[in-house]
Parts: C-alpha cells; structure tokens; sequence
C-alpha cells in the first residue's frame, strides 16, 4: 500500500469517527433535550450518590430549581427514616453493578423542599459512563392517584351514613385479632326501628341510625371497635377481652345509652336493642365462627322478645342445625304434598249457625305422623318456599269453600292466614282474586287473616294489595288482637274488615273482671271502628254467654269443633245439619 493510500484510509477514518461522534453529540442532545422538556421529572445522580442532572419537571416536582438541586445528594429528595436503606440499596448497586429496582416502577414516598412528603411513581435505570455506575430515576406525581386510593379503601371499610366501621372494616379486625388474644363480639340489632321508617319515613329512620351511632360511640369503653354492619345492625368488640362480667358491665352502659328517647323532627322516638354476645375462643376461633355464634345469641336475644342480652351457649348451635334440616324437610314436604288444610269452624252466637271456616295448615310427616303448626310454622314463615305454600293455601281453601258451595251450604267464609312473605310479595292481588275467580266464588266468601308480626314486616306495596282487596269485597281480619304493643296504632293504617279477639283474653272471661273490661273494650272500638269482632278460644259456655252478653258477634274454638280435614267436615256438616253446629 502505497504512503498516499495509507494518508488517505487514516483522513477518511478520522472522519468517520468526528461523524459518529457529532451524531452521538446530537442523539445525547436531543435525548438531553427531550428529558428537559418532559412532563415527567428526571433526575440523574452518580455513583457518590450526587445529583448530576435535574429537570424542569422535577423543580415542579420537588421545589428545588436546577441551581439547587446539582451537586447535592439524592437525601434530599429522600425521607429521613428511608434514607439508611437507600444508602445501602445504592451501595450494593455500585458494588454488584445491578440495582435491584432497575426495570420496575414502584410507588414510594419522596420529600418536597417544603418539608411534607409525596407519593411519586418511580422508573430507575442504571448504565455504565466511561466504567462509572450511573442511575437514572422518572418520577411521576401520584398523589391523585394515592388520594383517589385512600377514597376507595375509605369506602370499602366505612358507613357513609354512620362513619362508622362497616362490615368489611370489622372482619379485618377480627382477622387481625382473634388467632392472637381473646375477643368479645356484641351483635346489636334495634328493636321496633322498620317501625319508624315505615311511621315517620326513611329519612327520620337514617337520622335515627346516625344518632344511635353516636350514642354507641359514646357509651363503649376506650379501645372498643364499633361499627354498623348495614341496616339497624351494629356490632362491638373487645379485644384481648375474655372477661363475662366486663362484658355484661358493657352491655348495661349501651342499654343505658339508647334508653333516652331521641328527639327527631319534633318527636321523642324510644328504641331498644337487642344484643347477642359471642367470645373467642371458646365460642369460635376464626371470623366465620365467632360471627355465627354471635348472630345466633342476637337471634335468641330477639325471640327472646328483645331489649335483653345474651350470651352465646353450644344449644343455639344444636338449634340452629335443627332449623336448617326442617327448613330442608319443608323443600321436600313441598313437593311430596305432604302439607294439608284442616278447618276449624267459626258460629254467629245469636244462633250458633255456621258462618264459616278458619283453613289451618298441617304437616303430614312421613316419619313423625301429622304435625299442628307449632311444629314447623316458625321456620316455614322465614324459609324461601313460605310465599309459594301461602299460595298453595289460598288455592286449597278456595277449592273447599267451592266444593261446598256445590253442595249447597251457600256462601261459607273461610280465614287463611297469610305469611309476611306474601304481605312483601307484588303478587298478593293477582294470586287472590286469580283464586276466587278460578273457583266461581264471591270476594266475601273469603277472609285474609294478618298478624301484628306480619304486618310490622310489610311493605307499602302489600298495603296497597290489601286496599284493592278489600274494595274487591275480600275481608281483611286482624288476628291475636290485643295482644301486641303496636296493635292499636295499626287499626288506622290497614283496610281492616274484622278483629278476632285473642284467647289469652277468653280464657278468664267469666272469671276475671280485667279480662271482661278488655274485651268489652274491644268491642266497643271496633264498633266504632265499623269492623266485626270474632273471639278465639271458646271451649266453655260459660264463656260463651260471657262474650255474648258483652255484644260478641261470632266465636270460635273447641266449643265449636276441633279443626278436621274438608271430608270430615262435610260428613259432620251432613250429619248435623246446616243449621245449627252445637
């Protein structure tokens, strides 16, 4: 190769090599370029953890200018309590070549100028600069983001209407606690409160909780978690608590608490609680557990008739697995027919002829023979198929009340009792004169008996079902009258047609002049109330001729007959004659 040849390669590899360098120079500019104008704050250091490039984004970011931040260590932008660790991670970095967090992005909490602390978003790299460790950082403001999370988990694990705990809030504590200390859970549920909301509305009800809630609040010990699990349901715990007595004492200071009426809207509203207690970990030792076992003290506690507290006891599990395999016997005796009416026959006094019939519901078991109602109603009222069997005895009870119309008995009355799943139901109207028009049958041959705890669970909806019925003609009867606190107070808002007088009332009638007074009473508002009167119970005359002379028009009871299938009743009606049944 000749001297000029050789000039010539080195020229032109010179050349390239001040081109490939001016195309680097330009590439690092634009790149340097891009990052200054970036929304995303970028910061550069080295391996002596000093801060060698700093962005416009991150002067937003940080609070520092350029001027400031260059040339100063990286704990500037670092918390206190975080910078041992990112002493040490950025001293493994430069020692193994490799930063653990380079390649990811995870959220940390970064320290403005001003002193507070920001939740950023942060992207490391880290590369090699003439064999000197470099890192690079994106960090991106999070702190919408962080807020709209803390909203989120705040909602998760908050009542928006109590600020209370909710329910979620309260199994992460129990989770939390009850594997390392004892617990102590209460279940409180208001008694009589679907009684407000439907009297004074829901927005007086929601006030209510909320003034329950913070009289709960006020009254539990220092430590307690309180909470409000959804409807009138709230719920207390104590941790690191196994003590009978200090829960007892708790459960005095909430009955304390809510025994002063609460005065909403310009009216003094009394309510009282009911509370099941379950402590851990004799009683569960998960959530699941302890939550179950408290859920059925609060259920005895509200059969018990409420306003009262009670412990959890190993029987209420019995009981409650008892429930559960009849309600799964009620399925099975659905669809086998093993259900069937009885009637029990209702008399005018003035002349003891029949005026009708009360349809009463049997269970003919196939191991335990024929079963009353005291077997299995309690459990059937609250089970899923109650609408569908309280449709079953509408249609049955027409069948019969048509069967003996054919026979020429005229225009019986039959009483079915209705179920409060029915009073919910939208269907009530359609299923009832859907019957009586099957069955050829007059509105009036047929009476809907409702209880006071049927109709405290009602829904406006079955209000309006019973107002269409009774306009159609059907009675509306309002059984074990006299009996219930709320019974006077729900005269006004049914579509009563009749009141049937209990036979806690009857039973003394002759005998004691209290009784007496209460059904005179009786009679007499009714009367004025344009509403009949029937009384149950009858089995003397002696307390026949007590109701009579009190004005009592019809009465049942075994006096009259004990309830017996629709075949036995035709053959006793043939054999006794319309007339008369005694």
């Amino acid at each position: 190769m000749s001297r000029e040849t050789d000039l010539d390669n080195r020229t032109w590899n010179t050349t390239r090599a001040e081109g490939a360098l001016a195309e680097l120079n330009s590439v690092q500019h634009r790149y340097e370029q891009m990052l200054a104008n970036s929304a995303t704050a970028a910061v550069c250091a080295g391996p002596d953890n000093l801060i060698v490039s700093w962005n416009t984004a991150a002067e937003q970011l940080f609070g520092y200018t350029a001027e400031q931040a260059i040339g100063q260590p990286l704990s500037i932008i670092i918390p206190p309590r975080l910078r041992s660790a990112h002493d040490a991670g950025l001293a493994r970095a430069v020692q193994s070549g490799h930063a653990r967090l380079a390649g990811h992005s995870v959220d940390i909490l970064a320290l403005h100028a001003n002193g507070t602390e920001i939740p950023v978003d942060l992207s490391l790299s880290m590369w090699l600069e003439e064999g000197e460790p470099m890192f690079g950082a994106l960090l991106r403001d999070i702190a919408d983001r962080h807020s709209a999370t803390q909203r989120l988990e705040h909602l998760a694990n908050c009542d928006t209407l109590t600020s209370l705990p909710n329910r979620n809030a309260l199994s992460e504590r129990l989770a939390a606690d009850v594997e390392r200390v004892p617990c102590s859970l209460l279940l409180l549920d208001l008694d009589g409160f679907k009684h407000v909301n439907d009297s004074l509305g829901h927005s007086i009800g929601d006030q209510l909780l909320t003034a329950v809630a913070a009289r709960l609040t006020g009254a539990v010990e220092a430590g307690a978690f309180v909470a409000r699990l959804g409807g009138d349901e709230f719920a207390v715990l104590l941790t690191d608590c196994a003590d009978p007595l200090r829960v007892d004492a708790l459960t005095e200071q909430v009955f304390c608490a809510l025994q002063h009426p609460f005065d909403l809207a310009g009216q003094s509203i009394y309510v009282s609680t009911s509370i099941g207690i379950a402590m851990s970990p004799k009683d569960g030792s998960d959530v699941e557990q302890l939550l179950s076992s408290a859920d059925l003290a609060l259920y005895s506690a509200k059969g018990s008739g409420g306003g009262v507290r009670t412990f959890f006891v190993r029987a209420m599990q019995n009981s409650s697995e008892q429930r559960h395999r009849l309600s799964s016997e009620l399925r099975h005796a659905l669809g086998n027919k093993e259900f069937e009416l009885w009637y029990q026959p209702q008399v005018r006094l003035a002349d003891h002829a029949i005026s009708g019939f009360e349809a009463l519901l049997r269970w003919r078991h196939p191991d335990h023979g024929l079963l009353a109602p005291q077997a299995f109603i309690e459990v059937l009222e609250e089970s899923a198929i109650a609408e569908e069997v309280g449709d079953w005895i509408v249609e049955q009870a027409c069948t019969a009340a048509a069967e003996w119309s054919h026979m020429g008995w005229g225009a019986l009355r039959i009483g079915v009792n209705l179920f409060a799943a029915q009073l919910r139901s939208e269907r009530l109207f359609e299923v009832v004169s859907s019957a009586l028009k099957r069955h050829r049958l007059s509105p009036g041959q047929l009476e809907l008996e409702i209880t006071e705890n049927t109709v405290l669970r009602h829904s406006n909806q079955s209000t309006k079902a019973l107002r269409r019925l009774k306009a159609l003609g059907v009675g509306i009867a309002f059984d074990d009258f006299g009996t219930g606190f709320a019974s006077l107070s729900l005269l006004q808002r049914y579509p009563l047609t009749r009141l049937k007088i209990d036979r806690s009332f009857v039973a003394r009638i002759d005998r004691k002049v209290g009784d007496a007074a209460i059904v005179n009473a009786i009679i007499r508002m009714a009367a004025s109330l344009d509403l009949d009167v029937i009384a149950e119970g009858v089995e003397t005359a002696e307390q026949e001729a007590a109701l009579a002379e009190l004005g009592c028009e019809e009465a049942q009871g075994y006096r009259y007959g004990h309830a017996m299938p629709s075949a036995e009743i035709s053959a006793t009606f043939l054999r006794r004659g319309a007339a008369a049944w005694i």
